[in-house]
């Protein structure tokens, strides 16, 4: 028989028993359907970017002897959120410390170290760990604003480690707060109930590796909900959902045997989105909030905390003003979130009231620079308490804040004349002798390379070489990785008594 033949005799064989079989078949049910399962979720690449108005003050240190490379962003004022932030980076600090027996200090760093840009950045959650360490060994902190809106804000802080070209440790912790409360918490104090979520989860991930089980997902064992639960310090919610980081040692039934989820760890997802459920009251305000963001604006550098211990800090002083050149150096410390110490003459005050206002409301420090600038080593003591009190009443009325700093013109000062003042005398470190005209380019270059750690900077706003160059020097210190502050912030609010050359060195 040729091969047609038997595929004939065969398909007559088949109809033959289909036409045999019919007859007792059932009527075919038309509204039959095969079994499905609850859409729960979806697999998703990365969790939301927040697009919105919220002002923070951006810092960043860089530590070569420990390796460590931290950035995060803090809002106006003393919200408790900072400190939790701020924390956070100083544990990574604390790890550095220990893995490498080096007592960590702050750094400042030639000029052109690139440390000007600093902060969060969209997507740094989502950049591979390889390419932010970019080969280094050590540790790396960034940061990503993933909410704020309403009266809620969240930060997430990424810290990576690596080490021998190899990534070693890679966490992130996301910080919410809902500011109609105070509430602060990480990422898991969004919920109160995690079995829903976990159920969830699984059901997508399985789904997604290819399983057509219809088999309800098993509760999970305290090992899985205590992965689960450090899994949601990441959690972000948005939209009614919550993105929760896939963990490498996540384990499940469900899952054993899948090739797709068996083959590789990093073939697997990195995010599922889930419906938010459980929520804790700060979880159901961050679900539920909505429209422009209204938490604190952002304020003169000078009006917040700068951790000098932690960040390199340096005070720009300016001397011999108000001035009409005085506006231009407040836009460039404005521009470059920095703060700075101007020693007022109390008759210059009184000539460019506006100014003085200005210089206060942007959250700048303000001090005695004496009435009309005499040498008070050559002046009586009467006349020493009338420049100091005369400019003291003046300074205060204009600007609205106490005036507790001094500096004596020239730096010339007697301990009798000290005494008489009886405030601390604020003398400078760096003396960029602005004053003696030098040219653009050396006046520049000796103010960005010469500050170091805790330096106390002398320069004048009513120099019109100084005003020329400011933008450059102070973009220069930034970019040397320095933060610029009053010398009340350069000392933590406790200035030292007598005469004082320079700050802290961190």
């Amino acid at each position: 028989m040729t091969r047609l033949a038997r595929v004939g005799a065969a398909g007559f064989a088949i109809a033959l028993a289909a036409a045999f079989l019919s007859g007792c078949a059932p009527e075919p049910d038309l509204l039959w359907s095969p079994a499905s399962w609850q859409a729960t979720g979806s697999i998703v690449d990365s969790p939301p970017h927040e697009t919105s108005d919220a002002q923070l003050t951006d810092f960043r240190v860089r530590n070569d002897d420990l390796g460590i490379d931290a950035r995060w962003g803090r809002l106006a004022g003393e919200q408790p959120i900072n400190a939790a932030i701020e924390q956070t980076v100083r544990d990574a600090v604390a790890a550095s410390e220990n893995a490498r027996g080096v007592k960590y200090s702050p750094q400042a760093h030639p000029a052109g170290a690139g440390l000007g840009e600093r902060g969060c950045s969209a997507g740094a959650m989502s950049t591979p760990a390889g390419e932010l360490m970019a080969g280094r060994s050590g540790t790396v902190v960034v940061c990503e604003v993933v909410l704020a809106r309403g009266n809620v804000f969240g930060e997430a802080l990424r810290t990576v480690t690596a080490g021998d070209g190899a990534v070693t440790a890679d966490t992130t912790t996301t910080f919410y707060t809902d500011f109609s409360t105070g509430a602060v918490g990480t990422g898991d104090a969004l919920f109160g109930e995690v079995l829903p979520l976990w159920t969830s989860m699984i059901e997508v991930l399985r789904r997604d590796a290819g399983s057509l089980s219809l088999l309800p997902v098993t509760s999970p064992t305290l090992e899985q909900v205590t992965v689960l639960q450090a899994a949601l310090k990441n959690a972000v919610l948005a939209e009614g959902h919550v993105i929760i980081p896939v963990p490498a040692e996540l384990t499940a039934v469900e899952l054993e045997g899948l090739a797709a989820w068996s083959s590789s760890p990093e073939a697997r997802p990195s995010f599922v989105s889930v419906e938010a459920t459980g929520l804790t009251p700060l979880g159901d305000a961050i679900a539920h909030a909505s429209g422009p963001f209204t938490g604190p604006a952002a304020m003169g550098m000078g009006w917040e905390h700068v951790p000098c211990d932690l960040v390199p800090c340096m005070a720009m002083t300016l001397d011999d003003g108000p001035s009409p050149l005085t506006p231009g150096f407040l836009d460039v410390l404005r521009d470059n979130h920095a703060a700075a110490t101007f020693f007022m003459l109390g008759q210059e005050a009184q000539a460019y009231p506006d100014i003085v206002r200005r210089v206060a409301a942007e959250g700048h420090q303000i001090g005695n620079h004496t009435w009309n600038h005499p040498h008070l080593t050559t002046v009586p003591p009467e006349t020493i308490t009338d420049q100091i009190s005369r400019t003291n009443a003046v300074l205060r009325e204009l600007s609205g804040q106490p005036v507790a700093t001094f500096r004596p013109p020239g730096g010339l000062l007697t301990k009798e004349g000290l005494a008489l003042v009886g405030m601390p005398a604020i003398m400078w470190s760096v003396d960029t002798r602005d004053w003696a005209q030098p040219t653009d380019d050396d006046l520049r270059a000796y103010a960005i390379d010469t500050p170091e750690i805790g330096s106390i900077v002398l320069m004048h706003d009513i120099q019109d070489v100084t005003s020329r160059v400011f933008a450059d020097v102070v973009s220069g210190l930034n970019d040397r990785g320095f933060v610029l502050v009053t010398i009340d912030q350069l000392f933590d609010g406790a200035v030292p008594s007598g005469v004082v050359r320079h700050g802290p060195p961190g």
